[in-house]
């Protein structure tokens, strides 16, 4: 007897378009989805920070300029208030006198009388300036530079401000009067100085007027520069006479970063409008 079967089905190779289980389209899709989110979730993450970094840099800069700004400003007005004969003046005298805020600061405080002090012939002795201390401004009308000067080359000082080098002749002494500042702001200017440009000095005791003599590309470690001789900068029939003016500041002026050289300016007195200074 024979025995009859069903059909018997043979399965071949699977074809190249076969999907395993749990990879058809859809999951295919829904995994390429989750990849494309968690990469663009870590390029979101990362804009964020470059753009608060980008923020962090521009409010730096912003508040080093202000700040520059501001002090310049103040400094200026509390030196031409100080030339004028009103001494010990503050910020808040400046921000109630010539800005718009001063109501935020209240009326000015009664100033007391100070006592009479006894005639005397004697002469006080002369004393170096104590370290921050206003000397007074330096002006180069062509260039359009005005700066105030303080005591001392700190970096406190030059953030703000040009600094006198303090082992330096003082305006209008008998020697080199040196000052620097940085050449990415008050001294940027000298990058366009020419001999005989006229740099003036006004000061408490006076204006010296100096006239640009010579100018000089040195290393740091040169520091003849700061000699009474000005380290023979000026040579020849213009040797200096005695009293000197040296500015100093870093080169080249676009350098990025810490400048390798020193430039130098040196300016011969030529009409002082008041006394030497003691």
């Amino acid at each position: 007897m024979t025995q009859t079967t069903g059909p018997v089905i043979v399965r071949g190779a699977a074809p190249a378009s076969y999907e395993r289980p749990g990879m058809h389209s859809h999951n295919r899709h829904r995994r390429r989805a989750d990849a494309r989110a968690g990469g663009s979730e870590f390029v979101g993450k990362l804009r964020a920070m470059l753009l608060l970094l980008g923020l962090a840099g521009v409010g730096y800069y912003g508040y080093t300029l202000g700040d520059q700004c501001v002090y310049q400003a103040y400094e200026n007005w509390a030196f031409d208030q100080q030339i004028a004969g009103r001494h010990a003046v503050t910020f808040s005298d400046y921000i109630r006198e010539r800005t718009p805020f001063g109501a935020l600061v209240g009326p000015a405080p009664a100033q007391p009388v100070a006592a009479a002090k006894p005639a005397t012939d004697a002469q006080p002795e002369p004393v170096r300036p104590p370290e921050g201390s206003l000397l007074g401004r330096v002006e180069i009308g062509r260039l359009h530079l005005s700066a105030i000067v303080r005591e001392g080359v700190d970096a406190k000082t030059l953030r703000t401000a040009v600094g006198h080098v303090p082992s330096t002749a003082l305006p209008g002494q008998e020697g080199n009067f040196a000052i620097a500042a940085h050449r990415d702001t008050l001294f940027r200017a000298l990058k366009d100085i020419k001999k005989d440009d006229v740099v003036t000095f006004q000061s408490a005791q006076g204006t010296y007027s100096y006239k640009v003599a010579a100018t000089k590309i040195v290393t740091p470690s040169d520091v003849s520069v700061l000699r009474s001789d000005g380290g023979g900068i000026i040579a020849g029939d213009d040797a200096p006479g005695g009293r000197l003016l040296t500015m100093i500041t870093c080169y080249p002026f676009y350098y990025v970063g810490a400048a390798p050289k020193r430039f130098i300016v040196e300016a011969e007195l030529v009409t002082p409008n008041a006394a030497p200074a003691p």
